[in-house]
């Protein structure tokens, strides 16, 4: 981010609602925390419609009351313009991360993956979401918070991931074919840290 910080990483399970922690920082010796109490996900269909929005919320942040998480409810048939959000709701006022993403997009980027996603990180092909980027960063590599997403008949669970990715000794960490490592070998195959990562289930009848 624009200041060296440590962002809070949250791990969802649909079984098990675990929150985890890692260290995403620019380098500096001392770091603020950055908390994300709120990930969405806004489905917009193309051509008018209502909107569908699905969140992770975890409104008292780390401890406390246990996290609430949407079910992603879409139709079938239907091609959906897709933003993520990302929220501290701790702050007054409300701190909008997704800004500061969007600001160093040459740093990270998001990851669809799960059983119930087909796109550039996830090789399911016969998933009811069908997902493209449509945003990229200065240097044209895609940053994952605008997104379009086909949806057809299907059930499965949907794995979102911020990665940071700043550089190391004056390298770029964010390079172009990212998501097909990560589709090829999962997360662990590329750098970085995750700031957050959210399980959504999704259903499209």
């Amino acid at each position: 981010m624009k200041t060296n910080m440590s962002l809070k990483n949250i791990a969802m399970s649909a079984l098990a609602l675990v929150p985890l922690w890692a260290a995403c920082d620019d380098g500096g010796s001392e770091n603020e925390l950055e908390v994300f109490t709120t990930v969405s996900l806004t489905f917009t269909p193309v051509g008018g419609g209502a909107a569908v929005t699905a969140a992770f919320k975890d409104a008292d942040g780390d401890g406390g009351n246990a996290p609430t998480i949407d079910p992603i409810n879409l139709v079938a048939g239907t091609q959906y313009t897709t933003t993520v959000k990302f929220l501290n709701e701790l702050e007054t006022p409300v701190a909008d991360i997704t800004l500061e993403v969007k600001d160093e997009g040459d740093q990270h980027q998001v990851f669809l993956t799960g059983t119930a996603v087909n796109g550039p990180a996830s090789n399911q092909p016969t998933a009811p979401l069908t997902h493209t980027y449509s945003d990229t960063d200065v240097n044209g590599l895609p940053i994952g918070l605008s997104n379009n997403i086909a949806a057809k008949a299907g059930t499965g669970m949907l794995t979102l991931t911020l990665r940071h990715m700043p550089p190391v000794n004056g390298a770029a960490v964010k390079v172009a074919g990212l998501a097909d490592m990560v589709k090829a070998s999962g997360l662990v195959a590329i750098g970085g840290e995750t700031d957050v990562s959210v399980n959504f289930v999704v259903t499209v009848p």
